[in-house]
């Protein structure tokens, strides 16, 4: 006969510290969240609709008997709210923040009239944080001239970071006069940086490629001081992208930018051989997005290259 080696009560016993150890151990986060928030008061016990102007996206809530109401967890985008007849703002969130707007007794948004409706949407200022950050808006990116491709290249516009780039056509992106090792990007959520190679996001190692295509990039937050723990692997400034998505319209754009010897100036070595090295620099792209199923499912893909 056959002695058991653990009997039921101390094999139960030591289930139960195992199950215990586990759930003392925190669970490690994986991804940094850039969806943005709001929250404020609104008429007591009142239902709170959110409603994605671009994709027709709805979130409700109720506000509490004191008015106090928070929605959490929306893509960055611009979303017309009300709490009832009076009170409807159309206001723009931003990535990776949570901003205050009160609907007790609000206005109608304003509206300007040419040619059509447009809707002025105000961005909301978060007030409520000890982050020292600066907002990369889809306007800038669309807007400002820059000839890399690489939409860290606009993080150069906010006080105390420099992008830079290198002769051999990689780039940096410093903050607080520290190492480029020393930042973190983030895209969706998710950190670009390698644990193996010297600086660790694509453009700041021996790469000269782009870390993500800059026509998929909404919009981005450069946080120079005082993130969170959330944020891992850096000690000057985190970056915190959202990724563009489709909309109830079909959307896109094709670019082409080329490059060669006869567009480009000569370098010392070149002016003192009286003669240039033959080059080719092209970059190209397209992207596109639109409904599938109009405010319930959309489709954005895009796709850009770098030839050197």
């Amino acid at each position: 006969m056959r002695t058991p080696i653990l009997n039921k009560k101390v094999l139960s016993a030591m289930v139960a510290a195992t199950i215990a150890a586990m759930c003392a151990v925190p669970i490690m986060v994986s991804a940094q969240s850039t969806d943005a928030g709001v929250r404020g008061k609104a008429p007591a016990s009142s239902d709170v609709t959110a409603i994605n102007v671009a994709t027709g996206t709805t979130r409700h809530t109720k506000s509490s008997a004191d008015g106090s109401y928070s929605l959490l967890g929306l893509p960055p985008g611009t979303y017309r709210i009300d709490a009832g007849p009076g009170t409807e703002k159309t206001v723009t969130l931003t990535v990776a923040s949570t901003a205050t707007l009160d609907l007790a007794g609000a206005a109608a948004p304003e509206t300007t009239v040419l040619e059509g409706v447009t809707v002025t949407a105000p961005s909301l200022v978060e007030v409520k944080t000890s982050e020292i950050g600066t907002f990369i808006t889809p306007k800038q990116i669309q807007a400002l001239p820059q000839n890399s491709r690489n939409f860290l290249a606009f993080a150069d516009i906010v006080p105390g970071v420099q992008f830079v780039t290198k002769s051999d056509g990689s780039s940096q992106l410093k903050s607080g006069a520290q190492s480029s090792n020393g930042v973190n990007v983030y895209i969706d959520g998710v950190g670009q940086k390698n644990y193996v190679l010297k600086g660790g996001v694509s453009g700041q190692d021996s790469t000269r490629g782009n870390p993500f295509p800059q026509s998929a990039i909404a919009e981005y937050k450069v946080i120079s001081s005082n993130y969170k723990a959330e944020f891992d692997q850096i000690s000057s400034a985190a970056i915190t992208a959202v990724t563009k998505s489709g909309t109830n319209d079909f959307h896109g754009d094709v670019f082409m930018d080329y490059s060669n010897q006869d567009l480009r100036s000569e370098t010392p070595s070149e002016r003192h051989d009286a003669k240039k090295e033959l080059t080719s620099d092209k970059q190209y792209g397209a992207s596109l997005g639109g409904p599938i199923i109009q405010d319930v499912l959309h489709f954005f893909v895009a796709y850009e290259a770098k030839d050197i």
